[in-house]
């Protein structure tokens, strides 16, 4: 059996592969292979595997638990003459696709008796700190730029910038979907919850939503305060979410960091804001299961979550 990589980081490995592998004669105990089939549970302690995919003799179709996964690629063959396998490729796995898989090969022996062999193998998922994310994030961006430099001096060039944007668009839309929780659409715009727990200033937040095409999300009316609470900080992903607005320039008066405008609608929680001039970041948080705005240290020492506002075009 193989798993590569052994280690995924979410959002930043671009592909899991899980395979299982048969070669013909490499165990006397089976003469015949009738089918290879692939199983995952979510660490060793448990007993039950959950079925993923199969392959058999008989009309050689590879058969899977969850065919619209659209991030899934199945493969496989059964060559009693040679190599058999059973292959699933997923693009940008997330921590889900973590854990132990085992492969199962079923045959017969020279006696025509059942067979069972099986192997296992670990694949261990891990979210991404900031660094990796920032400095992944920015190869990306550097990547496209050089593309579009390269695009920009080339005779087939419409060609080649279709085929370049569909890849910018893929490869960012998989990048945000490991990385955030998406919002509906709301007055023309989407919201991305992060679903990391990091430790980050509101100017490195800020620098990821630009990557992302956004910004820290500048919330203007009672309307889209309670959008943004019952779509995203309802999953209770976090206690504190970091928003766009900052009186870092002058203390009381709360500008938004994108658009450079007044904060035209803030709910502060009871006794807020109380931090002064050292807590000049606005953000959501908690009052007993209740959501409001309170000042925060833009630099903080603890874990909190941002959103970001994307505007559909």
């Amino acid at each position: 059996m193989n798993v590569v990589p052994k280690t995924l980081t979410v959002g930043l490995s671009r592909s899991l592969k899980v395979e299982c592998l048969y070669l013909q004669g490499q165990n006397p105990t089976m003469s015949y292979l009738i089918s290879l089939s692939l199983y995952q549970a979510a660490d060793k302690t448990e007993s039950d595997f959950n079925y993923i995919t199969s392959i058999n003799s008989f009309d050689s179709d590879v058969k899977a638990e969850n065919v619209e996964d659209s991030n899934a690629k199945y493969s496989g063959q059964i060559n009693n003459k040679n190599e058999s396998f059973l292959r699933v490729i997923w693009e940008f796995p997330d921590l889900d696709k973590s854990g132990v898989y085992k492969c199962e090969a079923n045959g017969i022996n020279t006696l025509g008796k059942a067979v069972t062999l099986s192997s296992t193998a670990v694949v261990i998922g891990v979210r991404p700190d900031n660094e990796q994310l920032v400095d992944t994030l920015q190869k990306l961006t550097q990547i496209m730029e050089n593309l579009q430099s390269r695009i920009n001096s080339t005779e087939d060039r419409v060609r080649i910038l279709d085929n370049f944007n569909k890849l910018k668009f893929s490869e960012q839309n998989n990048l945000t979907n490991a990385l955030f929780v998406v919002s509906p659409t709301f007055q023309g715009k989407q919201y991305m919850l992060i679903k990391n727990q990091l430790y980050i200033t509101a100017n490195l937040a800020e620098v990821l939503c630009g990557l992302f095409g956004g910004y820290l999300a500048e919330v203007d009316s009672e309307e889209e305060f309670r959008f943004i609470r019952d779509n995203l900080l309802a999953l209770g992903l976090f206690s504190q979410v970091i928003t766009g607005a900052t009186d870092e320039r002058q203390e009381g008066v709360w500008i938004n960091r994108h658009s450079k405008t007044p904060a035209k609608f803030i709910n502060w929680g009871p006794g807020e804001p109380n931090g002064g001039t050292r807590e000049n970041c606005q953000s959501y948080n908690t009052y007993g299961n209740i959501w409001h705005m309170n000042d925060l240290v833009c630099t903080p020492g603890s874990t909190f979550g941002f959103i970001c506002e994307v505007e559909i075009k």
